[in-house]
């Protein structure tokens, strides 16, 4: 591809005869010297023993075809212990052996492969010379898999996370040099025994970053004893909040009472949202929910295991397991969402008050102010309006604003304990106020998190074995479980406060790889798969 000549590396060959016919450019090139060297032994010998043309496909020229024929000789070889008795000579810089493209058409078929892949590629090729070009996808293929990339050598900081091939089915994994940001190699699958043979074959690693798996600590361990193991902070912290979100699941009843001490009983509604058809499903589908929970609670009373009653009442493991680890019944988180007539409620509700109760009328007049969707919404509404009212349809009734009853769930009120108050809303920070004196536990696990959280932030590697010590004292089961990770880890947590290093690139590698991935249609196999991403993403 470096040569801009008319015909490939005229320093070995030279142009003979040139024709265009409508169609296509045919040159005729032969090569320049008089002797060439066997291919086994090495010697040169100037004895021709016969001649041929080899047609060969060379860049287009204005998106013309070009077709060589290359004039090529057989040579004796005159070394009586050499095994070849006649060879073709060899002309590097022009074609290989037995190829029907030129090095440099080879060169560009391969460039194309990395950037578009097969389909893309192939279209790509055709529309250069005019369809004429003859390259199909899997030819394509066949050139990146073939292709050659540079040795990216033995990095000093290692990153290892693994990737998606098919989400819960199969992984592999990625690694990646931290110093110098680019991946070093992919992995087929992401177990231990993969991981520690790639560092076997790579001695030289002084530190991996990883995340909390346990297989790739094994594999760090096995392969590269003398490694420093980088846990990473970010993960850190989701076992922390993840070990909050069990507590706060097994006190459902505290997140419960909070949520309703916040609102005084007389001004909640729970039918501003909902026609009472609505309302009446909802609480069947909670009634259904409740019969399952003491279902559950039955049987595991009865002492059969969580395994043998999720396959008796045709349930989901997890939810079976969730039932068993929380002390009540857990209510389903009502999650506000905006809707599109949100904006016109106060208006409507004006209106109502004033005594204009047609659906059709409101309908109108908001969608004069804007509201594009039909009338059903004001409908509902309407309709969950009457049924709030002491006598349905009577004009005039007023209707006071009441507020909602927002039940914030596990995974919802974990992320309001770990936000700092100034960013919560007056209703959220009431909340969390109220959750906080209404639970002990939950407190003190929130403080843990938050002090963890300051551990990580300001390095303060002193204060990291008293924590681990508080929150294995707490008494609380999610945080002493959380503190006996970190005992086992100990040492890849204590270089995570210590050093710089993270899995933040890495993460912003896996991205690109997905891309990659998804290009190819499902023709990406590991093999095909490793060569665009070795291409793409070491450069």
């Amino acid at each position: 591809m470096a040569g801009l000549t008319l015909i490939p590396d005229p320093t070995q060959v030279e142009l003979v005869r040139l024709a265009a016919p409508a169609s296509e450019i045919r040159a005729v090139v032969r090569a320049h010297t008089t002797s060439s060297r066997c291919p086994v032994c090495g010697l040169p010998s100037a004895r021709v023993h016969s001649r041929y043309v080899r047609q060969v496909a060379d860049l287009p020229w204005l998106e013309l075809p070009v077709h060589l024929e290359l004039q090529v000789r057989r040579f004796f070889c005159d070394q009586a212990a050499c095994p070849r008795a006649i060879f073709t000579e060899r002309l590097p810089g022009v074609v290989m052996p037995y190829a029907r493209r030129t090095l440099r058409l080879s060169q560009l078929v391969e460039l194309v492969g990395f950037l578009l892949g097969g389909n893309g590629g192939s279209r790509l090729l055709r529309h250069m010379a005019r369809g004429q070009l003859g390259t199909s996808r899997d030819s394509v293929l066949r050139a990146v898999r073939r292709a050659s990339l540079p040795p990216s050598g033995v990095p000093q900081t290692l990153s290892v996370d693994d990737f998606a091939f098919r989400r819960r089915v199969s992984y592999g994994t990625m690694l990646l040099d931290l110093e110098r940001r680019r991946v070093v190699d992919l992995l087929p699958d992401r177990s231990e025994v993969t991981f520690a043979r790639w560092l076997r074959a790579h001695p030289g690693v002084g530190a991996i970053s990883r995340d909390r798996a346990g297989d790739y600590a094994t594999g760090a361990t096995l392969g590269a004893p003398q490694a420093q193991q980088i846990a990473d902070r970010f993960h850190l912290l989701v076992n922390a909040g993840e070990a909050l979100e069990r507590c706060l699941t097994r006190h459902q009843a505290s997140l419960r009472e909070a949520a309703c001490s916040i609102i005084p009983p007389d001004a909640v509604s729970r039918t501003t949202k909902h026609t009472p058809a609505e309302e009446r499903r909802k609480l069947e589908r909670r009634a259904e929910r409740q019969r399952k929970y003491e279902q559950v609670m039955t049987l595991c009373e009865q002492g059969i295991s969580a395994h043998q009653i999720a396959r008796q009442l045709r349930m989901g493991r997890g939810t079976v397991a969730k039932f068993l680890r929380v002390g009540a019944f857990p209510e389903m988180a009502s999650r506000p969402r905006p809707r599109q007539i949100d904006p016109y409620l106060p208006y409507l509700r004006e209106r109502w008050n004033a005594g204009e109760h047609h659906a059709r009328t409101l309908w109108k007049e908001i969608r004069a102010q804007g509201f594009a969707a039909s009338d059903i919404p004001v409908r509902r509404i309407l309709s969950a309006w009457r049924a709030q009212a002491a006598g349905p349809g009577r004009p005039g009734i007023a209707l006071p604003a009441k507020e909602e009853l927002i039940f914030y769930s596990a995974r919802k009120t974990r992320w309001l304990l770990c936000k700092p108050v100034v960013e919560l809303s007056a209703r959220e920070a009431a909340y969390v106020t109220a959750l906080l004196r209404l639970s002990p536990p939950i407190a003190e696990a929130q403080r843990l998190v938050t002090t963890f959280r300051a551990v990580l932030s300001e390095r303060d590697e002193e204060r990291l074995a008293p924590f681990v010590d508080e929150c294995e004292q707490s008494g609380i089961s999610e945080v002493v479980g959380f503190a006996r990770g970190l005992r086992r880890d100990y040492a890849a947590v204590q270089a995570a406060v210590r050093v710089h290093w993270s899995q933040g690139p890495m993460e912003g590698h896996i991205p690109r790889l997905k891309l990659l991935k998804r290009q190819m249609y499902g023709r990406a196999k590991f093999d095909l798969l490793r060569q665009r991403v070795l291409f793409h993403l070491t450069s």
